[in-house]
C-alpha cells in the first residue's frame, strides 16, 4: 500500500512536485529532469508551455500565477498568521478549501487538494522521470527533452508550422 501524506501537511519541494502534476491531464506527460533540489519540468497542456523551466510555486509568484490562472473563483482569508484558501479551479464544480503560513502555499494546497483529493502519496521520485496516467517512468539523467515537434499529430500534420524560409 503507498504511504500517504496530507495534502494540508504538504511543503517544500513535495508540494512543488505535485502542483506541478496537477497541472497536466492524466493523459498528458510531464516530464521531471530535476526534482532536487528544485523542480524542473517540462509539460504541455493546451497552450500551456514549459520546457525544462524551474517550477517552485511555493517560493516564486511566477510559478504561483501558473496556478491562478486556473481559478474560477478565490476567497483568501488571513488571520492569526494563517491564510486560508477557498477556490475553483477549471471546470470543477466543488471549491477546494487549505490552509497555509502564506498565501503562496494555501493556494498551492488548495490546487494539488482540487486534483488529488485529501492524500498524495509521500514517496515522490527525487530522480529525473516522467509521469503518464499515473504511471512513473525513470528517465536517463540528462536526456533530452522532447521537441515541440515530437507534439505533433500523424505526418502531415502542420500544426505549429509557421512556413518561414529557412536562413542560409
Amino acid at each position: 500500500m503507498e504511504a500517504a501524506m496530507k495534502v494540508s501537511e504538504l511543503d517544500g519541494r513535495a508540494l512543488d512536485y505535485w502542483c506541478a502534476r496537477a497541472l497536466v491531464d492524466d493523459d498528458e506527460e510531464i516530464r521531471f529532469a530535476e526534482v532536487e533540489p528544485g523542480i524542473v519540468v517540462t509539460l504541455a497542456h493546451g497552450e500551456f508551455r514549459k520546457l525544462n523551466e524551474r517550477f517552485m510555486p511555493t517560493d516564486e509568484w511566477r510559478d504561483a500565477g501558473d496556478i491562478l490562472e486556473r481559478i474560477r473563483d478565490l476567497q483568501l482569508k488571513a488571520q492569526e498568521g494563517r491564510v486560508l484558501c477557498i477556490a475553483r479551479f477549471g471546470d470543477r464544480l466543488d471549491p477546494s478549501e487549505a490552509e497555509g503560513a502564506n498565501i503562496r502555499l494555501a493556494l498551492s494546497r488548495a490546487f494539488v487538494r482540487a486534483r488529488f483529493g485529501d492524500s498524495v502519496d509521500d514517496r515522490y521520485p527525487r530522480e529525473p522521470h516522467a509521469v503518464r496516467r499515473g504511471v512513473v517512468t525513470p528517465l536517463a539523467t540528462g536526456a533530452v527533452p522532447p521537441s515541440p515537434a515530437d507534439d505533433r499529430g500523424a505526418a502531415g500534420d502542420e500544426t505549429g508550422d509557421i512556413r518561414s524560409v529557412p536562413r542560409m
